[in-house]
């Protein structure tokens, strides 16, 4: 096999075992992969992720998130910064389209999760401005609406990849950043 095709091959099994989270289910998927082919994309793929120089890994991160629409609904974005300890390292602006205040609070808190994966925390701390969000994903509030709990479901599943998740409840002033940044993505798509 040429070197772009076993790289193809490794990507489409570990996609996929990260989906099934089993073997069996992988070799179940993908025909003629057996248990020694899954082995080696691992290995192959460790052997990339070795080979990476300088991949920041972060221990705690404090990530701010905000969900904006206006109207509500109406047009939509999100504004999510991260900080380790006291230095910002990343900031996303992103219009989402058309959608509730409510759905937008729940979109910046998936990338923020999202993002802090990529960086490789293992604790994080989520700061906003929305009760709704915060009393929701602690369990304190029922959700009612569909579109939320199918959102809150994939927050949750973002949850298991981490040690920690904590939902700290904060003032509007010391969420501006964030707010700036969701509704500057607004702007933008205008």
């Amino acid at each position: 096999m040429k070197e772009s095709e076993v790289r193809e091959e490794t990507y489409r099994i570990l996609k996929t075992l990260a989906e099934e989270k089993s073997f069996r289910s992988v070799k179940n998927r993908l025909p003629g992969v057996t248990e020694r082919k899954i082995w080696n994309a691992i290995s192959d793929a460790a052997s990339i992720l070795g080979a990476v120089p300088r991949i920041e890994k972060h221990r705690s991160l404090k990530v701010y998130v905000d969900g904006a629409a206006v109207p509500n609904p109406g047009p939509s974005g999100i504004g999510v910064v991260i900080y380790n300890d006291r230095k910002k390292i990343k900031e996303i602006k992103k219009h989402i389209g058309f959608s509730s205040n409510n759905v937008a609070e729940y979109k910046a808190l998936i990338q923020g999760l999202r993002e802090s994966k990529k960086l490789f925390a293992q604790n994080v701390n989520i700061f906003t401005d929305s009760q709704l969000l915060v009393n929701q994903m602690k369990g304190n509030f029922r959700i009612n609406n569909e579109d939320l709990r199918r959102l809150s479901q994939q927050a949750k599943n973002l949850e298991n990849k981490f040690e920690k998740v904590n939902y700290c409840l904060i003032g509007r002033e010391k969420n501006k950043l964030a707010d700036q940044l969701a509704n500057s993505a607004i702007r933008k798509s205008a």
